[in-house]
């Protein structure tokens, strides 16, 4: 394949003896030959690291990690871009599996498609590689949507694109910022960061990659628990794509049309957008982490005090605004218990917006206030009276 684009593979693996080899093959049987298989060992403790390096393949690089940061994400990703001489990068899981056509089928579509970021449709199977006769496309979400129509789905965080299919041209991915701490949300915030810088959105709904259903994936049911409180602080972050974004006013208007504000600016008014499009995404936002990302940057926006003065003149919001919204529409901050304080417990949790909740913090001013004090001896009086002490 001699001037083929060389497109480097990339899987990371942690205790996945039961599932690595057949990964590791499945790239190795690859008709399509030119490429680079990085395989990043996330300090294993079973025979994963044994078995990764029991296949001798000159195309195949080894990344040894000293400690495992807990679960994937983007770091892993970094880690094999730092060594990575592809053109394009296709990430796979160590518990799927890559057809033998697959890379020559992402290939292709993107290189006839020019895309930046594409998605190859992806089959269901159970943990014995038996099929479920379910794809991606046909039974979860569909592919070939406007760039616009993905990203104002992806406000609420759900993925539409299977991650399994994924096929990046790294030069396009280079251009944007990762976050590295988030897991749940490290991919769809990269779509979602390709998508605003520009990146040209593509499809297949040609199958390349198997993908295993099995309760210890990291996006199994059975770790709903786990998820949502990851999701609770990494919503926060993830939207910090949107808020944050350099992309054009055109795109953003055409994303978000209902944006009072948004929609009233020209190309001209390049210093509103920052305040125009976080007023648009916080009257669409239901989840509190958002939220507050929304109204952090409104009051970011409105502390330089001359674009705060443009903004009141023009669309006749001021802080005054913010500031009485706060109020009506409070996200509430409560004790998980009010009776015991362990510390090795959380004590404050975000709560549905609207929800009336004992405030932690109130509990504090009524000790610093002798509120707490006052109402106990009112209460023993009233006892004692009653005949009750």
């Amino acid at each position: 394949m001699q001037g083929q684009p060389l497109i480097t593979v990339m899987t990371s693996y942690y205790n996945d003896q039961e599932f690595l080899a057949d990964a590791i093959s499945s790239v190795l049987a690859q008709t399509y030959t030119n490429f680079e298989y990085i395989l990043v060992n996330h300090a294993s403790t079973d025979k994963s690291r044994k078995i990764a390096h029991s296949f001798k393949d000159p195309r195949i690089k080894h990344i040894d990690l000293p400690v495992n940061y807990g679960g994937s994400g983007n770091i892993l990703i970094q880690k094999a871009l730092e060594i990575a001489q592809g053109e394009y990068l296709k990430t796979l899981c160590a518990d799927d599996i890559l057809r033998p056509d697959g890379l020559s089928i992402l290939l292709n579509s993107s290189l006839s498609q020019k895309a930046d970021l594409l998605f190859g449709n992806v089959a269901f199977v159970k943990l014995d590689k038996t099929p479920l006769g379910k794809t991606w496309f046909t039974d979860r979400f569909p592919a070939h949507l406007p760039v616009e129509q993905y990203l104002r789905h992806f406000i609420s965080g759900t993925s539409e694109f299977p991650y399994a299919g994924n096929f990046i041209k790294i030069s396009a991915l280079r251009k944007v910022p990762m976050d590295y701490v988030s897991i749940q949300l490290a991919d769809v915030g990269l779509w979602v960061a390709m998508m605003l810088n520009g990146a040209k959105l593509a499809f297949t709904d040609e199958v390349v990659v198997n993908y295993r259903i099995h309760p210890d994936q990291a996006s199994s049911a059975a770790k709903l628990q786990t998820i949502g409180l990851r999701c609770l602080f990494e919503h926060f972050l993830y939207y910090k794509n949107y808020l944050d974004t350099k992309a054009p006013l055109s795109l953003l208007q055409r994303t978000f049309p209902e944006g009072k504000y948004l929609s009233q600016l020209t190309e001209q008014d390049s210093d509103l957008i920052p305040f125009a499009l976080a007023h648009a995404l916080y009257q669409l936002a239901e989840i509190p982490a958002c939220i507050l990302a929304c109204r952090l940057k409104l009051a970011e926006v409105l502390n330089d005090y001359a674009l705060a003065q443009r903004i009141e003149q023009k669309f006749g919001y001021s802080i005054k605004d913010l500031r009485k919204d706060i109020l009506i529409h409070p996200i509430h901050l409560v004790e998980t218990n009010p009776n015991i304080i362990d510390r090795n417990q959380p004590i404050l949790k975000t709560c549905p917006l609207g929800k009336l909740s004992y405030f932690f913090f109130r509990k504090i001013w009524f000790i610093i206030s002798g509120h707490e004090y006052r109402e106990k001896r009112r209460q023993h009086k009233r006892q004692t009276k009653e005949g009750i002490v």
